[in-house]
């Protein structure tokens, strides 16, 4: 698989994202699972947030939905074009602009810490003759932004 890479792509994916991957382990004294989520890699990237419509929708492209236990739920969606195949069991945070700057922050939370995202989707894109130019995952704003190890 001969994917794209030249100047052209270089200078279009010039974001870097921390990949992080889930992980499973089991506690030997209850049996119960844990899942960790460890880290896997950084990759250079392009990431756009996707523009909704709505009257529910801001300017920021954040949408705000009713939760099930009647508050708002904060959901963001993100465009993400990369040179691999990103599985859903990955978490993307820590998104950098080219000049190394934080792009995505929960600016209501002490310190601002990176914003988690999940990979939703993720797809090939073909060029014109048939052959992988890049690949194209939907990433969404994990609702617990939070790393901790959680039971199942």
């Amino acid at each position: 698989m001969a994917l794209f890479h030249n100047s052209t792509m270089s200078s279009i994916m010039n974001m870097k994202a921390d990949v992080y991957e889930q992980q499973n382990t089991q506690d030997p004294l209850t049996g119960a699972i844990a899942r960790e989520w460890v880290f896997r890699e950084t990759i250079v990237c392009k990431i756009e947030p996707v523009k909704s419509g709505g009257a529910s929708t801001r300017g920021d492209s954040k949408v705000f939905d009713k939760g099930a236990y009647g508050g708002y739920a904060e959901k963001l969606q993100l465009k993400v074009k990369c040179l691999q195949l990103l599985s859903k069991r990955w978490r993307l945070e820590n998104i950098r602009s080219s000049d190394n700057q934080q792009v995505f922050v929960e600016i209501d939370r002490y310190g601002k810490p990176d914003s988690l995202f999940e990979v939703f989707s993720s797809h090939a894109v073909l060029d014109p003759f048939g052959k992988v130019s890049y690949f194209e995952a939907v990433l969404q704003r994990n609702p617990v932004q939070s790393n901790d190890k959680t039971i199942n």
